[in-house]
């Protein structure tokens, strides 16, 4: 094996685009995109995309008005901050993980609306759902993480895709989106996991200092008003808590068209600031795992200071913790959307202890209350 061969884990490079771009169009999964998103106008972004010289004029032409539609059909709104101070040279862009395709999805929408260069997109080979949507998503600087394999196998395709990441951003200057954890958080409890970090450095094992510095890492944090898959996120955790979770072969299909189609109230994305200072500042020892413990903790601690909070998440503190707290915030109509989107749960679980899921449901949109607060301490 060869750590440096990176076509299997890499996008499409521009001259590589035509075939790719052909299967797409013909495929029956295309016309039922451009139904669902552009009534009236299929032919128009089917000539978009088809006619496309190159990945950046997929994005321009295509995907930035697939993300407008999605954000204008299942959302009150997009806003952002943050990214006025954007330095655009190069970084991992870390976030906490909410959705599967629109957490990337709506900043590269951001990044283009900005007049700012898309960001490569980390994404496990486990979301690849079919040959279709492979082309699809290396059309659109997707970076395959291979989640598979033998201990030895999985080191092997760490180290490569670090090695890789590394290329793109130091030498390169190309900026990638890193989810701050494999898969998305399923009960509102943002936290970076080191291994992110120790994969991220592997390409310079004996120094993860400079390993880090040079990514030039900057947090981002998410927030969505209303989880779109939050009844699904719920079964799991409540299932998880009894029995070894196992996925239904067409579970991920549905949480990512759960996330596309599904009401999201608000969403709002704020850019943090870049770590490199605050690297500098450890005095933990460098080679260690609690260096890089400090490093995901002041990811967090960005994170949690930028979330943007939303009546959802108050109205759901002040029940757990049977306080009135935050009533100023929220109103009874709120309560009673809050109750009615809660009982849909019965018909996906009707045998379940209804108390225990109401208390996973609440926690997801609690804990970034929970964890605002904890740095404020």
């Amino acid at each position: 094996m060869n750590d440096l061969d990176f076509d299997s884990i890499r996008p499409f490079n521009d001259d590589e685009i035509r075939p790719a771009i052909k299967a797409v169009v013909s495929n029956p999964k295309f016309d039922a995109v451009l139904d669902f998103l552009f009534p009236g106008e299929q032919e128009k972004y089917r000539q978009y995309y088809a006619n496309a010289k190159s990945v950046k004029e997929i994005q321009q032409k295509f995907m930035y008005a697939v993300m407008e539609t999605i954000a204008k059909r299942t959302s009150d709104g997009l806003t952002y901050s943050g990214f006025d101070q954007y330095p655009d040279t190069g970084h991992i862009i870390i976030s906490n993980h909410r959705d599967i395709l629109l957490d990337p999805g709506f900043l590269c929408y951001i990044l283009m609306k900005e007049g700012y260069e898309t960001v490569g997109i980390t994404f496990g080979n486990n979301l690849i759902l079919s040959p279709f949507f492979e082309n699809v998503a290396k059309l659109n600087k997707m970076i395959t993480v291979i989640r598979d394999g033998s201990p030895r196998e999985l080191l092997f395709n760490s180290i490569r895709l670090s090695k890789y990441i590394s290329q793109e951003v130091i030498e390169k200057h190309h900026s990638i989106w890193v989810a701050q954890r494999p898969g998305r958080t399923k009960n509102g409890d943002d936290k970076t996991e080191v291994s992110i970090l120790k994969m991220l450095s592997y390409y310079n094992k004996k120094d993860y200092y400079t390993a880090l510095k040079q990514l030039d890492i900057i947090p981002l944090s998410i927030t969505y008003e209303w989880e779109p898959c939050d009844i699904m996120k719920a079964r799991e955790v409540y299932l998880s808590r009894n029995q070894k979770y196992i996925k239904a072969k067409d579970e991920d299909l549905k949480s990512t068209l759960g996330g596309i189609i599904n009401p999201k109230g608000r969403i709002h994305y704020a850019l943090g600031k870049p770590l490199n200072q605050y690297i500098d500042s450890i005095n933990s020892e460098k080679q260690s795992n609690n260096y890089l413990a400090a490093i995901a903790q002041q990811i967090d601690r960005q994170i949690y200071k930028n979330y943007k909070l939303w009546p959802t998440n108050y109205l759901a503190y002040d029940l757990l913790e049977k306080s009135s707290k935050y009533a100023g915030i929220y109103d009874n109509e709120l309560k009673e959307k809050f109750d009615a989107r809660f009982n849909r749960i019965k018909e996906v679980i009707p045998e379940g202890d209804m108390d225990e899921l109401k208390d996973i449901f609440l926690k997801i949109y609690a804990n970034p209350v929970y964890n605002q607060l904890s740095i404020q301490d």
